[in-house]
């Protein structure tokens, strides 16, 4: 279904995300401060624009995550929204090597709630933090898969521990034929609930219950 602003959407779930979610524009109290975060940032690392970390802000504070996983720290701008929405979150980030990380790991440090871990491996890191959190019973309630070459592995690695309140922000869908034609099919799975579609990233949700949906925004 494409819609812009909640237009012929009959569920009400989806109208309220929507319109309160997705299409809000009132300023949050954490805006002014993530905007110096964003300054401090190293400016030649992969990052989005102020308008999209506001949105994934917007939904981490739907959400109201206990735990959230990022995947491609990059920056560590977006990582700062979504840390930002509550304290006691914990959020661990993933990413490569890069010459910036000691800059960005000084950064994140600003908001005491972020792991930020550099993994040659971050698959089988994901594994093992999965498994831990899952004999702790700690619910995967937000990933964020942001600058990474394989959104699937993520995707595929993840879906075992999620339920029906996770939430994963896909990042770069339409970035090759690869990822459209990955993004085509696992909108339809039958593992996956509704999903959202942005020109550059996707929203998957997995409670079974509702009416799967697609809508394209």
């Amino acid at each position: 279904m494409k819609t812009r602003y909640g237009y012929g959407v009959h569920s009400p779930w989806a109208y309220n995300l929507i319109e309160n979610v997705i299409n809000e524009h009132n300023m949050y109290y954490a805006y002014d401060d993530l905007y110096e975060h964003w300054k401090r940032s190293p400016e030649d690392m992969p990052q989005y624009g102020e308008k999209m970390d506001q949105l994934v802000f917007r939904l981490a504070n739907y959400i109201n995550p206990k735990f959230i996983l990022e995947v491609g720290t990059a920056s560590g701008v977006t990582t700062g929204y979504l840390a930002s929405v509550s304290s006691k979150s914990r959020c661990v980030t993933i990413d490569n090597k890069n010459p910036h990380q000691r800059k960005i790991e000084n950064n994140l440090k600003k908001f005491g709630n972020i792991e930020y871990t550099i993994s040659n491996n971050p698959i089988q890191y994901i594994k093992d933090l999965m498994e831990q959190n899952r004999k702790n019973g700690t619910p995967l309630d937000l990933v964020h898969i942001a600058h990474v070459d394989r959104p699937d592995l993520i995707v595929e690695t993840l879906i075992p521990y999620v339920n029906s309140n996770t939430l994963f922000i896909v990042n770069g869908i339409n970035r090759s034929a690869k990822h459209k034609e990955w993004w085509s099919s696992i909108k339809n799975d039958p593992r996956t609930g509704v999903t959202f579609q942005f020109k550059r990233f996707g929203l998957i949700f997995f409670d079974l219950k509702m009416n799967k949906t697609h809508y394209i925004l």
